[in-house]
This record gives structure tokens, C-alpha cells and sequence, in this order.
């Protein structure tokens, strides 16, 4: 496959996707409105830091590789690597590159708190991953390590609820396994810069994701029939159109409650700006 770069590709060529499931992202794209809003605001992270192209990328705790495959697609003379600590998800993705002609996506199994996946990056990005790692000190230190002393890291968190997110009562199975998945102690996001910057981090921006009537309310919309049935995957397909609607205007900053953090990072010792 060639051409522009499109977030979730993979599904067009993973052998677990369902006819329904590629016609749908053929569609509108990614369907979940978290992990849409996610690859949004990397994207303008992205976008604002433009002139020039990265050599070599970090995507920590990479998962399903859908933002290792889309860098490696959006920078092709790039070396991008996908980390994560899930062996039989990297061995998926090492098998789905090839699918997608992506010579350049390297999938590494690993741990982000032993380190082991190299240094050098141009840039890193680690998206809704850290809230899973303890212990997250030592995690921050070898990200800032492998960051290249001129490179740009994303990373991206929820924070604590300052109030009960949308239909939280019907949510109490999906939070349950969410409590269980996010072990690390949950911060504000000022605490999350903090901890960023006394380890090894330099934050130049964080900005607040997330909003109560927007992405979170898209995110539990869509998370009402979250498990794995023939029914609930007719009824997000369904809610997807609106989910996506709501968390298209999340970056309008509309409402002052927020339930995520963005925050964009360079090496604190030798950190220069571009």
C-alpha cells in the first residue's frame, strides 16, 4: 500500500477486522472518539513543529501500531519504533507491516521502566500509556534519555476526575476494568508536569484535553456497549457519527472541566528551541 498517510490503516489489512468494521473506517476513519481525539491533538502537535522531518521516532507503548504505522507512512525516510510491552501485540504488528508495504515500522517487545529500546529519537511520543506504568518515575527518566537533546516528545495522560464523567453509573463495569488497567496514581495535570519536569523533561506546552460536553462525553457515549458483542458493535456503529461530532469540538476549549492532558516535552539538559 502507498499514498498519504492515514491513522488506523491497519484495519484495512488486519486478518481480526470484519467487513463492517473496514466499511465503517472506510467511512469516517478511526471510530472511537478517544482514540480519534488522541491522533487530533498529536496531529496539531505535530503540525506546529513541521520544519523539519524526523529521523528516528519512538512511539512508547505503541499497542495496535496506529501511530507507529501512521508516522511510518507520514515519513518514510524515517526509522519509526513501536515499543510495548504486550508480546503477542507486537508479534500482530510485525506481521501487519509488511501488509502495509511499511518497510521502515520496527516493533520492539519491551518495558518502558527497564529501558532497552534505544536513544537518538528525533521524536517520541507516548499516548495514554503511562497511566499503566509503576513505577512512572523511571519511566519519564528513560524517555528523557532516549529523546535526541534537540528532539520533541509528546506525551499524553488522563488526569484525576474533577467531577463524574457522563453516565458514569452505567459505566461502573467499564471503570472497574479501567481501575484495574491504570495502576500508576492518578494526577492533576499540573502534577503530571511536574513529575515530567523533574525527570529529565523540559514542558513547553500542556494543554488540557478532554472537556466534559465534548471528548469525555463523546468517550462514555461511545463506551455504553463497550463489550465485545455482535449487538454493541452494531450500536457504536451506529453512535459513531455523533461521538464523532462531540469530540470534533473538543479543541474549541468550550468547557473549562477536563479530564486529559497534552503535554509537549524536550530534554531538560541540553533542551534548544527550534
Amino acid at each position: 500500500m502507498a499514498g498519504r498517510a492515514l491513522f488506523g490503516e491497519a484495519r484495512l489489512v488486519r486478518e481480526d477486522a470484519g467487513l463492517a468494521h473496514r466499511l465503517l473506517f472506510r467511512l469516517m476513519g478511526v471510530p472511537d472518539p478517544a482514540h480519534y481525539l488522541h491522533f487530533r491533538y498529536f496531529e496539531r502537535f505535530l503540525d506546529a513543529r513541521a520544519s523539519a522531518a524526523p529521523r528516528r521516532i519512538l512511539d512508547a507503548g505503541c499497542g495496535g501500531g496506529d501511530f507507529t504505522f501512521y508516522l511510518a507512512r507520514r515519513f518514510p525516510s524515517a526509522r519509526v519504533v513501536g515499543v510495548d510491552i504486550d508480546r503477542a501485540q507486537i508479534a500482530k504488528n510485525r506481521e501487519v507491516a509488511p501488509r502495509l508495504g511499511l518497510a521502515n515500522a520496527e516493533f520492539l517487545e519491551g518495558d518502558l521502566t527497564r529501558g532497552g529500546f534505544g536513544g537518538d529519537y528525533d521524536l517520541l511520543l507516548s499516548i495514554d500509556v503511562l497511566e499503566h506504568v509503576v513505577p512512572q518515575d523511571q519511566a519519564f527518566r528513560n524517555l528523557a534519555a532516549a529523546l535526541a537533546p534537540d528532539g520533541w516528545g509528546y506525551l499524553h495522560i488522563p488526569t484525576v476526575r474533577p467531577r463524574p464523567v457522563p453516565f458514569s453509573k452505567r459505566l461502573e463495569a467499564f471503570h472497574e476494568w479501567a481501575e484495574e488497567e491504570h495502576i500508576a496514581e492518578d494526577l492533576t495535570a499540573d502534577q503530571f508536569a511536574k513529575v515530567a519536569a523533574s525527570n529529565g523533561f523540559r514542558v513547553a506546552e500542556a494543554g488540557a484535553t478532554f472537556g466534559y460536553f465534548t471528548g469525555e462525553l463523546a468517550t462514555s457515549l461511545f463506551a455504553l456497549p463497550f463489550r465485545d458483542t455482535p449487538l454493541n458493535r452494531l450500536l457504536q456503529a451506529g453512535l459513531a457519527l455523533p461521538c464523532r461530532a462531540l469530540a470534533m469540538a473538543d479543541p474549541w476549549q468550550l468547557d473549562r472541566t477536563r479530564y486529559a492532558v497534552g503535554l509537549a516535552v524536550q530534554r531538560a539538559d541540553r533542551a534548544t528551541a527550534r
